[in-house]
């Protein structure tokens, strides 16, 4: 597939996204709603309840008439402090699992008060979650309520689901913690028109056509979720295979240089194989002499600006292991000790064979106290470290930092620290004055 052809394919698949898009927010748009009706008729069952359960007088009477539900309600003052009729409708049939309602987004009432349209009507439901609520006890059952006036208010009264409200008292009653304190529709077990909050003792009837719980298939929230969600994995599919794309180009662009550079080194072969003879120790592998040397040369003009330590570093007793094992038994031992040095040093120091059993240790950027550390490191680490056919073997280190100074005056003073280490005793780190 050619670079044309992949373009093409990504102009479709925008164009789909963006008509699906569109489409899906027209749709939105349009009277595709489910509802939930509460009336007469409705399978749930329905009651008129009054204050008189909570200690009040308060009587409550309920008849159907020309469809409608009529609440006859008498409030007596006195016996209670806040008085109340209502019709209730019961979603859960009495039990713990009523209506998952967080979908729905408004309410749809067909109340008002024959007499007295100036009253104010309430409208609530109660959810039930065991986070707060007790199985037999509505006091416990989240009330969500809002109370709106017929005389100010449209008939029918349509009230937006997020307008309820939680009172107060229901929180500070139950101690609800501050994460639960707003409205929750998704276990409602029931629904209730009541009579307002300024009541006031009477004859009152409350007329009751329905109630419509009204909400989309899919809600603005979830379908602007899932439009983000397509939208978003088109773009991560798309982010990679912009990467990818530019992956293989930069794999093919190295490809192509390492091409060009092979042909350098074939040219070069021979000469980078002639410098590491020369400047590397064939038996231990590391710097020689002259590679040290070459070293400290090219870069003496950085040495004066950064902070620099050496180490000159001797195997103590080391005529011994050649006199009693044989030079063969010694080429091991300065194998095994190059090896254990390097494994305990950082990367950006630098070691060289200095000659016989002696070897230098550069150490960039770093000062005489640090370098002092890392020498006693090292010291302990050989100390403890099993070599070659149980032989166990010391070392004697100077230690110096580089003033302004040539480099063999700098190589000279933590030579004459090495001497010192090994005129007083041996198996010591030495620091030159």
């Amino acid at each position: 597939m050619n670079n044309v052809q992949r373009e093409q394919i990504k102009a479709l698949v925008v164009a789909m996204l963006l008509l699906f898009t569109v489409s899906a927010l027209l749709i939105q748009n349009m009277d595709f709603t489910k509802s939930i009706t509460l009336n007469h008729q409705s399978a749930y069952s329905v009651n008129a309840i009054s204050d008189a359960g909570s200690g009040g007088s308060s009587i409550a009477r309920l008849e159907t008439s020309n469809g409608k539900l009529l609440l006859h309600c008498t409030i007596k003052d006195f016996s209670y402090a806040w008085p109340f009729c209502e019709i209730n409708f019961d979603l859960s049939n009495g039990g713990l699992q009523g209506l998952d309602l967080k979908d729905y987004s408004q309410v749809i009432v067909w109340a008002k008060y024959q007499d007295h349209p100036e009253l104010g009507l309430r409208v609530q439901n109660k959810n039930y979650d065991p986070r707060y609520s007790t199985a037999g006890d509505i006091d416990t059952l989240k009330f969500n309520n809002v109370e709106y006036y017929g005389d100010s208010t449209p008939y029918p009264a349509v009230i937006p689901l997020k307008n309820f409200q939680v009172p107060t008292w229901w929180l500070a009653e139950n101690k609800i913690p501050i994460h639960d304190i707003g409205p929750e529709f998704h276990n409602v077990l029931t629904f209730e028109v009541a009579t307002g909050s300024s009541i006031q003792p009477g004859d009152y009837v409350i007329e009751l056509e329905k109630i419509e719980i009204v909400g989309k298939y899919i809600s603005d929230q979830k379908l602007y979720l899932l439009i983000l969600s397509i939208w978003g994995f088109f773009g991560l599919v798309l982010f990679i295979h912009v990467i990818y794309s530019i992956r293989w180009e930069l794999r093919q662009a190295a490809r192509r240089q390492q091409e060009l550079e092979a042909v350098n080194d074939l040219l070069n072969v021979k000469q980078h194989r002639l410098e590491k003879i020369i400047n590397k120790d064939p038996l231990t592998g590391v710097l020689n002499r002259a590679g040290m040397n070459d070293i400290l040369a090219r870069n003496s003009n950085q040495h004066q600006l950064l902070t620099l330590s050496l180490m000159f570093i001797d195997i103590d007793h080391f005529k011994q292991v050649n006199d009693r094992f044989g030079h063969n038994m010694g080429d091991e031992v300065l194998v095994f000790f190059a090896r254990l040095l390097e494994q305990n040093i950082r990367e950006l120091d630098i070691l060289a064979r200095w000659g016989g059993e002696e070897f230098i240790l550069v150490c960039p950027n770093t000062d005489i106290i640090s370098a002092a550390t890392l020498a006693e490191k090292l010291r302990i680490a050989i100390e403890q470290a099993p070599g070659p056919s149980g032989i166990n073997i010391t070392v004697s280190i100077g230690v110096a930092e580089m003033r302004k100074e040539s480099r063999e005056e700098f190589i000279g003073r933590a030579d004459k620290a090495l001497y010192q280490a090994k005129a007083t005793g041996r198996n010591k780190v030495v620091l030159a004055q």
